[in-house]
């Protein structure tokens, strides 16, 4: 009965050990499950946020041009009418500067003979004061060079200091924005593939990359990226009508960029560009 007893007992603690232990981990997988779960939900929605914003920035890059464009016709504008009527007020000016000196014409030519006849000596009484000037010009001479490298000095220290302050704000930025984790996911680089066929002349390739891709500055790797590129097994399809916005936002705003507003040459480009260009043919590869 004893020994009876004493294997009940085991059977029940370890029984109750393994429900304990299956508890623990079916919590954990539940925990982790919901975690993962609300974590992709989050991604995805900052994914289409991001893509929203950067077509609304584009938008307003191109807003800004315009306003920009104004700004500076405005300016222009501006100018020419100001400079108009500075010269009315310089030509009054002269004018009536001319009528003043034919007014007191008698006084201003006895000041001018008296000017030219002016005789200093050295046994006058302005000798002292000469040197009393001179002492005080120089004393404030040295005072003024003094504020002045005191003033610079100031200056100096204090955008050394807002440096160093933004430079720390910076950092701490940097570090409230960084995740330590480690996630495997895709990475889209750009490239541009050329290919193109003349008359009496094989086909021209070329491939054009940023520097850091510099394995397909390889013959072969470029090659290999062609055939890639050429074969049947991809999948091309036409953009969504989103993405045909979002180009057509950001080609326009780079067009205005690029383009003078006041040049008609280059307006006519520009609308010959428009006319040439058919974002909505643009085919992309479905993964």
């Amino acid at each position: 009965m004893n020994l009876l007893t004493a294997a009940v007992v085991a059977t029940e603690t370890a029984e109750v050990l393994s429900i304990e232990k299956n508890s623990y981990k079916v919590a954990d997988t539940i925990v982790g499950g919901f975690f993962s779960y609300i974590r992709s939900e989050i991604s995805q929605q900052i994914s289409e946020l991001s893509q929203n914003v950067e077509a609304q920035l584009m938008h307003l890059k191109e807003l800004a041009n315009s306003c920009l464009a104004k700004k500076k016709q405005m300016e222009a504008d501006f100018n020419r009418i100001a400079g108009r009527y500075m010269k009315i007020f310089d030509d009054l000016n002269s004018e009536l500067s001319n009528r003043i000196y034919e007014l007191d014409k008698p006084t201003f030519t006895f000041r001018k003979e008296t000017d030219s006849q002016k005789i200093r000596t050295s046994n006058n009484d302005l000798v002292s004061t000469v040197a009393i000037f001179g002492s005080e010009s120089s004393d404030l001479q040295s005072k003024i060079g003094a504020s002045i490298a005191k003033k610079r000095a100031l200056d100096s220290i204090n955008k050394s200091k807002m440096y160093l302050w933004q430079q720390k704000k910076l950092n701490e930025t940097v570090r409230k924005c960084m995740l330590n984790e480690s996630v495997s996911r895709f990475i889209f680089v750009p490239v541009c593939l050329i290919e193109s066929n003349s008359l009496g002349n094989p086909t021209d390739r070329n491939i054009f990359t940023n520097d850091y891709l510099s394995f397909l500055s390889e013959k072969s790797k470029r090659t290999e990226l062609f055939e890639y590129f050429s074969s049947d097994s991809l999948n091309w399809d036409y953009l969504s009508p989103e993405d045909n916005e979002n180009i057509r936002l950001y080609f326009n705003s780079e067009l205005n960029s690029r383009s003078s507003q006041n040049d008609l040459h280059s307006e006519r480009v520009r609308d010959m560009i428009l006319k040439i260009a058919k974002i909505s043919s643009i085919k992309s590869i479905s993964f």
